[in-house]
């Protein structure tokens, strides 16, 4: 086997990095099957299990996985009238990592309010979720002394942009008549009225430790926040909304971006990314006080796991499922890139993937398998994940010299 050994003899170094796989394993058990699985093709290679996250849900077990600190705290959930939710987040160094999936995710709406055909949201549920708590969690972290904060924002029940968070921040939106809107459902009947109603922002209590934090959003969504590419009109349907809610959430979105930008000068409806976790990021975008990057990258970096690209010889990284979307920024593509750059050899192992040849080759993946491949199919697959995916890695190892 060719690897980037000095030593012919040297054991060979697997760094294994998945992702969850959603529905079956979470990103840290996945890791430690793959590695029983190498283990027992090759009892003397060198494994490290570093489990990723991309800014979704799984991101505060990444980092806790990697030693981090843990923290919990009641926060309000992703509806208005649902009770306080306990919400997790890290600390590591002198950074805080919060998932707004803890306060907004999807998976928190409650489940008796759901519709008895496939339990799916109610356009009632996705015109009213918030992202209140995700700003409760960011002024606990400014209260412990952090100034550095990374925010992973997948897995949202919400299409607010923003508006529970930078409120619960401080910022005051004030209409003509110098009233406070405080749900962000208010917006709704002006935004029908196709005129922005007199409504100005008042910062005079917007928290100012923001202004000396360095937020990072991590996202791995490059949506913008209005128009047939963004946050309502293509992830508003995953969250409950039907046509009709879909159309007033594409209003509300466009008439809170317009008032974004006339307040602060700053451009933010078209902005890449803005439209990510239905829009979560556009105020921070427009105050200044954050900046969105690529969840993967970030995430990799802040967990060391770049840096152990560069003694690695084969990165393994996965999830459930490698698909066109996961090509768009996901975690397990964008270390899969960066392992290649780097040199190692990439293996990909996930419950299902979509990926041809050239897909594979483009973004570095050297090999690739899938549970569906050996369960014979999706089903069976993602019952007996936990049983197939030892078994996958180990043949895939035993026969990796096929690589070379």
């Amino acid at each position: 086997m060719t690897t980037r050994s000095d030593s012919a003899d040297r054991a060979l170094r697997v760094l294994v990095a998945p992702d969850k796989f959603k529905g079956s394993l979470s990103a840290a058990e996945a890791a430690q099957l793959i590695g029983r699985g190498i283990s027992m093709a090759l009892p003397d290679a060198q494994i490290t299990l570093k489990p990723i996250a991309d800014g979704g849900e799984g991101t505060v077990d990444a980092f806790l996985e990697a030693g981090a600190t843990e923290h919990t705290a009641q926060v309000h959930g992703p509806l208005p009238d649902q009770e306080r939710v306990s919400a997790r987040w890290a600390t590591m160094g002198d950074t805080a990592v919060i998932e707004l999936a803890q306060a907004s995710g999807l998976h928190l709406v409650p489940a008796e309010l759901d519709r008895s055909d496939g339990g799916h949201p109610t356009p009632e549920q996705a015109l009213a979720a918030n992202t209140r708590g995700v700003g409760e969690l960011v002024r606990l972290a400014l209260d412990e002394g952090y100034r550095s904060l990374v925010i992973g924002i997948g897995g949202s029940a919400s299409t607010d942009g923003g508006f529970g968070c930078i409120t619960e921040l401080g910022l005051r939106v004030v209409d003509a008549q110098d009233h406070v809107i405080s749900d962000v459902r208010d917006l709704d009947h002006i935004s029908r009225e196709r005129t922005s109603g007199g409504m100005r922002f008042d910062t005079a209590e917007l928290d100012p430790r923001l202004a000396e934090t360095a937020i990072v959003i991590a996202s791995d969504v490059t949506a913008p926040l209005v128009g047939p590419q963004g946050a309502a009109q293509v992830f508003g349907p995953q969250k409950g909304a039907d046509a009709e809610a879909v159309v007033t959430l594409e209003d509300r979105l466009a008439l809170w971006g317009s008032l974004l930008e006339h307040e602060t000068g700053t451009e933010v409806r078209n902005v890449e990314g803005a439209g990510a976790a239905g829009g979560f990021s556009a105020p921070l975008i427009a105050l200044r006080l954050a900046e969105v990057r690529s969840g993967g990258d970030e995430i990799a970096d802040l967990l060391g796991i770049s840096d152990a690209l560069a003694h690695t010889d084969v990165v393994v990284v996965g999830e459930g499922s490698l698909d066109e979307q996961s090509l768009q920024g996901k975690g397990p593509v964008q270390l899969a890139r960066s392992a290649a750059a780097a040199g190692a050899t990439v293996v990909a192992i996930a419950g299902r993937s979509t990926l041809d040849d050239a897909q594979q080759a483009q973004v570095g993946i050297r090999r690739l398998a899938t549970l569906v491949d050996r369960a014979g199919s999706p089903e069976r697959a993602m019952r007996d994940a936990a049983a197939l995916l030892p078994q996958v890695a180990d043949e895939v190892f035993a026969t990796l010299d096929a690589l070379h």
